[in-house]
């Protein structure tokens, strides 16, 4: 019955939670000393570098705020918060207000401003901590930052992408992706109808990088509008698009615009479908829409764990909209190849895996923080306990 699937699922998904990945982080994530996130650390929660990357911070920061908001308001979890936003206060941003990428752990820059991508998780653990808190410096700074970031995505070739690289009179899915929903997010935090509609506005340049020819989302396009002329201009990151896609249709919720949560349904089932990897499981990170082989993309054919947990989410939003036993299905295959491919004793999940499931390098940061796989599982046990609700239970 579909109401003890969804049941199986609440129960799986807040043990994970609750009694893996949360106690994981508490043993072994945080530095007691500076507050701030220890994020270079391997599956056993042994520490690799005490260097910070500020993207991790400002992920652990959404992490443990959302823990406190949305699952359950222990004091502990609200400390790891305020430890992180204190680093944060302190350390990282210029005289410009822009955000640094990595420093040492005495606070040393060892990376400038490489990426706005950094800015974006920052502003977006901001926007859950002062949903926690209300704290006014919080809220000054992520002010801050939201308006240095906006001037930057509206200048084109004011700002790097790290650890990717952005062609000159290229744009990346990236950029309209994330900050249409962490602008939507911080809107909500602070109250600022305008800022969630530059968000919304956001939300549809991500439709600028649908080619309708192959039916695909494309990582990069050209500024000007249609495919980028690069080597990479004919990649899909199936993962990418599936989070984009989620991402929209929790800002479609908002603003009533069901024609963009179906068109999003539909490209979470074509991106599922392109990505899935029907000989091993599991969905591939990047994928040529053109056939190209080897794709123009770092470990392609990697699983990385990302990937499959924001198809978890999608294809529970999907559902929750369309009540489309496909997505159900899909939900299913994910979750099982998932739950039996990453999870490690310690509680954490290894992150990346090779086409046939084995343990491989990292194509991106060298981190592990607590994001994406809490993220995954906070939402899920939410759009799960709203089916559960309409079923009675």
């Amino acid at each position: 019955m579909f109401s003890e699937f969804v049941q199986q699922c609440l129960d799986l998904y807040k043990r994970s939670l609750l009694d893996d990945v949360v106690p994981f982080w508490m043993r072994h994530g945080v530095d007691p000393e500076h507050g701030a996130l220890l994020n270079c650390l391997d599956d056993s929660g042994k520490v690799l570098s005490r260097d910070r990357y500020l993207w991790s911070q400002g992920r652990g920061l959404w992490t443990f705020s959302a823990l406190y908001n949305r699952i359950d308001q222990k004091p502990e979890w609200l400390d790891v918060a305020h430890g992180i936003a204190s680093y944060l206060k302190s350390n990282g941003r210029d005289a410009e207000g822009r955000w640094m990428y990595r420093l040492s752990e005495g606070g040393e820059v060892l990376d400038r401003d490489i990426s706005i991508y950094v800015d974006g998780f920052i502003l977006n653990g901001l926007s859950e901590y002062i949903l926690a808190t209300r704290d006014a410096e919080a809220r000054v700074i992520a002010l801050e930052t939201y308006e240095n970031v906006d001037n930057r995505i509206r200048t084109p070739g004011s700002y790097g992408i790290a650890p990717y690289e952005l062609a000159k009179g290229v744009k990346t899915l990236g950029i309209p992706m994330i900050f249409s929903f962490f602008y939507c997010g911080f809107a909500k935090a602070i109250q600022r109808p305008d800022i969630y509609w530059r968000g919304v506005e956001l939300a549809q340049e991500v439709f600028g990088f649908y080619d309708s020819e192959r039916d695909a989302l494309l990582e990069f396009a050209s500024a000007e509008g249609g495919r980028a002329g690069i080597p990479e201009g004919s990649v899909s990151v199936p993962g990418h698009a599936i989070e984009a896609m989620w991402f929209l249709i929790s800002i479609f919720e908002e603003t009533g615009d069901y024609q963009g949560i179906h068109r999003c349904c539909e490209l979470i089932r074509r991106h599922i479908e392109l990505g899935w990897d029907e000989e091993y499981g599991g969905i591939r990170l990047a994928v040529d829409v053109d056939g190209k082989e080897p794709v123009c993309w770092r470990k392609a054919d990697y699983k990385p764990w990302w990937v499959q947990v924001e198809a978890l989410i999608a294809t529970a939003y999907a559902y929750l909209h369309t009540r489309d036993d496909l997505f159900i299905e899909w939900h299913r295959a994910i979750r099982d190849y998932a739950f039996s491919h990453y999870p490690v004793a310690t509680g954490e999940w290894t992150q990346w895996l090779d086409r046939t499931g084995r343990k491989g390098d990292s194509a991106a940061l060298p981190v592990k923080d607590p994001f994406h796989l809490p993220r995954a599982l906070i939402y899920l046990i939410e759009i799960f306990s709203r089916l559960g609700s309409e079923s009675g239970f």
